[in-house]
């Protein structure tokens, strides 16, 4: 499966749209603010252009089901996935698209390590939370609407990324998307894909640096079951590696 992950900066269907005439299979809106907290934090980052950290999560629901039926517009025949990619300090937070019919998978954000996402506990505040992290994925896991996904970073200072995989693993979760950061380094860290994929039975996702055919291929090489490309997408075209 090839997936478009959550972008840098763009999460809207308008940009999105012409990747379902791509060989993608999942294309990702988000990462989305799902509470005031997540709000604020996105507001203090005052990254440019990284729109997607000043949604409000007032009326996303909605939003979310315009941004899916424009893709949808767009390309009628393709029979791809949209996933959603939301933040949130809180597990009741993750409530807000419960509801929400238009989606296929919705994806717990434990990756942003934006300072103030990280100190709002969002983000992967949540990987040295795993408390927190347990209530969030109780509560997405009574979701019945869509299947649910979590995105983590492999090698965050403090955190045992095979735990961490472990705790995931013990709840309803199809998905693990796996941000493998080599920390110092410009190349993803395959060999902790390679170690996930052993102990794991979920459809792992691997991103990171995968800008060539080459480096998909080594993606799936290492053991993941699907890769993701995301700042390879502001180019406008991946045909070059999901050829």
């Amino acid at each position: 499966m090839n997936v478009i992950s959550a972008m840098a900066g763009i999460t809207d269907g308008e940009f999105c749209k012409k990747f379902t005439k791509q060989n993608v299979d999942m294309i990702t809106l988000g990462g989305y603010n799902s509470d005031i907290e997540s709000f604020k934090a996105g507001l203090e980052n005052s990254v440019n252009n990284r729109r997607e950290f000043l949604t409000c999560p007032h009326h996303l629901s909605v939003e979310i089901s315009e941004q899916v039926e424009l893709i949808k517009e767009y390309n009628p025949s393709w029979k791809g996935l949209v996933n959603v990619n939301l933040r949130g300090t809180e597990p009741t937070s993750f409530k807000l698209l419960q509801d929400n019919k238009n989606i296929d998978v919705l994806e717990v954000n434990a990756h942003c390590r934006q300072e103030a996402t990280e100190k709002a506990g969002a983000g992967q505040g949540l990987l040295k939370n795993p408390e927190k992290l347990s209530k969030v994925l109780e509560e997405v896991s009574s979701h019945k609407n869509y299947d649910i996904s979590v995105k983590i970073r492999a090698n965050v200072e403090n955190v045992d990324t095979l735990k961490i995989v472990e705790l995931i693993e013990s709840y309803n979760v199809k998905y693990l998307h796996v941000d493998a950061t080599n920390p110092g380094i410009m190349e993803a860290d395959y060999n902790i894909i390679n170690k996930i994929s052993n102990i794991t039975n979920m459809h792992l996702i691997g991103n990171n640096s995968v800008t060539t055919r080459e480096d998909y291929e080594k993606m799936l090489d290492s053991g993941a079951d699907s890769v993701s490309v995301a700042r390879a997408t502001l180019e406008g075209d991946v045909n070059n590696i999901f050829q």
